[in-house]
């Protein structure tokens, strides 16, 4: 890997977006399996979300960084998203991202 990893370390424990909470349970009542990792500190995104892509037909896990409508990415989320242009990452205001990524 060519670029350098610049990661800040925010806090532990960081408050979640005010709409985090309901994405999570619709996703989970849809059968999507969620794991959250805002908790974790540093750059590390809100969500992990594993379910049926309904356009590959293939099961998959996304990264997801909820944002409140309005909301903007940080410049280390920013850079944390740069370092894994390949890897796929969702920036969500609403649960219907996620799913359209998952072709529902």
């Amino acid at each position: 890997m060519d670029k350098k990893l610049k990661l800040s370390y925010r806090q532990r424990h960081v408050k979640p977006d005010r709409n985090q909470p309901q994405m999570v349970a619709d996703l989970r009542r849809l059968g999507f399996c969620v794991i959250i990792t805002h908790t974790l500190g540093g750059d590390a995104l809100d969500l992990f979300v594993g379910g049926l892509n309904r356009k590959t037909g293939r099961h998959e896990f996304v990264q997801v960084e909820v944002k409140a409508p309005g909301g903007t990415l940080t410049p280390g989320e920013k850079n944390y998203i740069a370092l894994w242009p390949n890897l796929p990452i969702i920036v969500a205001y609403k649960t219907e991202d996620i799913l359209d990524h998952f072709g529902w």
